[in-house]
């Protein structure tokens, strides 16, 4: 039986279902991103414990998980916390990055005002610099066992002073992760670039990873190199999206650390396939394994799986820091896993009227406002 180390998925959400089963796709990033608005909200420790599984399942042992929400302070940390649980009882390695957006989530900074969005679309500031530092400081003390980045969830999506604030707490020596430049439209989102905003605060380095970097240019992959920022390709994400493909083999020219991200597309995925959509097959393993801890920087060392299917990426049995998790192509928590995701899926059965109201009501604005961000 072959047997290889852990995988890592060094950019996710942690959504136990299929972006598509939300009715979440469309032409472009900017369109999917709105859809999200009308996903069917599930118990979060259920999803995060379903989505860590599911990556066990498929030979991945750690993980970077880019937690937001829109929440007060209160909500921010009440929904983390419940993250964290579903983390803890999966056995996974987890970076956990705590996301912030304050701006701009939705329409450029020259249309605000614009566009009117339905009700439901939950944008703009639900706490300031202060807070998130508050936020950061009570997760922390609080979850010694847990590993905590920090990051605006895209550049161009956080003020200054919240740059600012995220770029204090980095200043101790945690991760940084964000989204950068998925899609062409984000370059010009306001009237800085994503990777300007990050290095005027500092923000690039080699504690910091950035995910997609479709849109990348010359000078912005040079100034990356030089800083020792580490890039995580999405190939299958970006494939769903219409993003458009990373030039990884220019990354890999200009010896930038690479890692992947599965970016909780599918449900249950398939890591080794996903990761040759970008590279060659001893690249992908590399990006996969050393790449990924370089990238989120945990030390997975001590993790191993046993594979029932190399090449689909199933797994026989998985070891992570020398505890068995799953066995016998089944979680050690079995039980507990099917009665989750069988409350994932009740609770997205049950919202279909309302969920097809919502994906309705963009519908019905959704041709304006492409025509207008892309303009």
């Amino acid at each position: 039986m072959k047997q290889s180390a852990g995988f890592v998925d060094s950019h996710s959400h942690l959504r136990s279902t299929a972006l598509a089963e939300h009715g979440v796709g469309g032409r472009c990033l900017e369109e999917a991103i709105l859809r999200m608005n009308a996903m069917t909200p599930v118990d979060v420790e259920d999803d995060v414990f379903a989505a860590c599984c599911n990556l066990i399942s498929t030979g991945v042992t750690a993980v970077q998980y880019m937690f937001h929400t829109f929440g007060s302070p209160s909500e921010y940390l009440e929904i983390l916390e419940r993250s964290l649980s579903g983390i803890r009882r999966s056995g996974i390695r987890a970076q956990v990055i705590l996301g912030i957006t304050d701006q701009y989530e939705f329409i450029p900074q020259r249309l605000m005002h614009s566009i009117n969005l339905p009700s439901f679309v939950s944008s703009g500031r639900k706490m300031n610099p202060s807070e998130f530092r508050e936020i950061f400081e009570s997760a922390h003390n609080q979850n010694p066992d847990i590993n905590f980045g920090v990051g605006p969830v895209a550049p161009q999506w956080c003020s200054d002073e919240m740059l600012e604030a995220i770029s204090e707490i980095a200043q101790r020596e945690v991760r940084i992760h964000t989204h950068c430049l998925e899609s062409e439209s984000q370059r010009n989102w306001i009237t800085e670039s994503p990777v300007e905003r990050l290095s005027n605060f500092n923000l690039l380095g080699p504690r910091t990873s950035l995910a997609h970097g479709v849109w990348l240019n010359h000078t912005e992959l040079k100034k990356i190199h030089e800083s020792g920022t580490h890039l995580v390709t999405c190939p299958k994400s970006n494939m769903f999206l219409n993003s458009g493909k990373a030039d990884c083999d220019t990354w890999r020219k200009l010896e930038i650390n690479v890692g992947v991200g599965l970016d909780s597309i599918s449900g249950i995925e398939e890591p080794l396939k996903t990761a040759k959509l970008a590279l060659a097959e001893e690249s992908a393993l590399h990006a996969l394994t050393i790449g990924g801890s370089l990238s989120i920087g945990l030390d997975t060392s001590q993790d191993y799986v046993k594979w029932k299917d190399w090449e689909s990426s199933t797994a026989q049995q998985v070891s992570i820091s020398g505890k068995t998790v799953f066995k016998d192509g089944l979680h050690i928590r079995h039980d507990e896993l099917v009665a989750a995701q069988g409350r994932v899926r009740r609770t997205i059965l049950q919202d279909t009227e309302k969920r097809n109201s919502r994906h309705l009501s963009l519908d019905k604005i959704m041709n304006i406002y492409l025509e207008s961000v892309r303009s």
